[in-house]
């Protein structure tokens, strides 16, 4: 798409055609067939609707690209290592916060946000109609990751929206159950060519100040990420003074953790395909790529900007882990998010996840995780 700037949008249209010709050609099944067309046609319309409300940010909030985004807390990991509940722990700090909910990571305009806030007066004040519409598409789409990774429309979730435009996401293997095909898209900071990181940066940066510019370019954005791990240099070449939470959990059991979320849509578009094929094991291959590689890079950022937690201290004491991650960055604490934390906590003592998987029904091998992630193993004595 260089016919616009890559601030307004940027779209990698190899990835964007090669999932039609994986889907429809390569691998055709009538279902992947229909359910690629309907996301052609809704990817589609999204991008036109967003790409209008960008244009006119250019025109009617121009000034957000004079925001500066200063010091953001990034919280990453390999997928299923605690992410989700600590950036929810933070995000209660909403006297320093700002964070993404999942519709405005896709839709990452100033005028789209400023839009939702007026229809949101109006639908407080008539019954909430829109809000029980949605309430319902979060049950009519995310039901089955409930017991998974719980999230819906207006939930605080990661950013990864703002790279699904760009198509520059591992996300796709929910579209597409070839990750073999997409290696690119695992490690962008090594694989991807760099006038496309470039492109991406900008419109991954212009993004975050709209966002920053619409819901408070006084206060730190708080975001998470757990596909982040292959491009966090991407990242810091943007914002160079971010600060970087990572979680670490023990690879045998976060890789089949990951590869049972990511590959649940595949029960509906692609019966076709076993739980021990080998497009399951390239999914475990993407989340093993991602521990080595944060392994390699995590001495090339600034010690003072990163801290890492064990998953294992996190579940333990999830509020203490929360202070020492503020006593780290030298964070004061309000007491009425102290307050916020505690009730929180207390809440999810109760909770008990239905989430059950092994690497052996995906036809991987402790062994095999031994041998591919020895040097992380060690290091962290798993």
């Amino acid at each position: 798409m260089s016919f616009l700037h890559p601030s307004i949008l940027y779209i990698h249209l190899r990835t964007f055609f090669k999932i039609f010709y994986l889907n429809c050609i390569k691998h055709f099944s009538f279902r992947r067939f229909v359910v690629t067309i309907l996301f052609y046609l809704v990817f589609t319309l999204i991008i036109a609707f967003a790409l209008v409300c960008r244009l006119l940010d250019e025109i009617l909030f121009f000034r957000y690209r004079w925001v500066e985004v200063k010091q953001p807390v990034f919280i990453t990991a390999n997928p299923r290592s605690g992410t989700t509940y600590l950036h929810r722990l933070m995000s209660l700090d909403e006297e320093r916060y700002i964070y993404t909910l999942l519709y405005q990571t896709v839709f990452a305009s100033v005028t789209i946000l400023k839009m939702v806030k007026v229809v949101g007066w109006v639908d407080r004040r008539i019954g909430r109609p829109f809000r029980k519409f949605f309430d319902f598409l979060d049950t009519l789409i995310f039901d089955g990751w409930k017991d998974i990774h719980p999230t819906g429309i207006n939930h605080p979730e990661e950013d990864e929206g703002m790279y699904v435009f760009p198509m520059i996401t591992p996300a796709i293997c929910l579209l597409c159950p070839y990750m073999e095909e997409f290696k690119y898209l695992t490690i962008p900071d090594k694989n991807l060519s760099a006038k496309h990181r470039k492109r991406l940066q900008k419109f991954f940066e212009s993004s975050m100040k709209r966002f920053a510019y619409a819901q408070g370019k006084d206060k730190v954005i708080l975001s998470k990420n757990v596909l982040s791990s292959g491009r966090i240099k991407t990242v810091l070449e943007i914002f160079p003074d971010a600060r970087i939470i990572y979680l670490i959990r023990n690879p045998k059991k976060a890789v089949p953790s990951f590869i049972s979320m990511f590959a649940l849509p595949w029960k509906s578009t692609s019966p076709d395909i076993p739980e021990d094929s080998v497009h399951h094991q390239a999914l475990g291959q993407v989340a093993m790529d991602f521990y080595n590689y944060f392994h390699q890079i995590k001495d090339e950022i600034n010690p003072e900007n990163l801290y890492t937690i064990r998953y294992e201290d996190f579940i333990k004491s999830p509020k203490n882990t929360v202070l020492d991650i503020y006593k780290r960055f030298d964070m004061p604490v309000s007491d009425d998010f102290l307050q916020r934390i505690e009730a929180e906590t207390n809440k999810q003592r109760k909770y008990r996840s239905k989430h059950h998987y092994s690497l052996e029904q995906y036809g991987m091998t402790e062994e095999q995780v031994e041998k591919e992630l020895k040097v992380v193993l060690e290091a962290y004595g798993f």
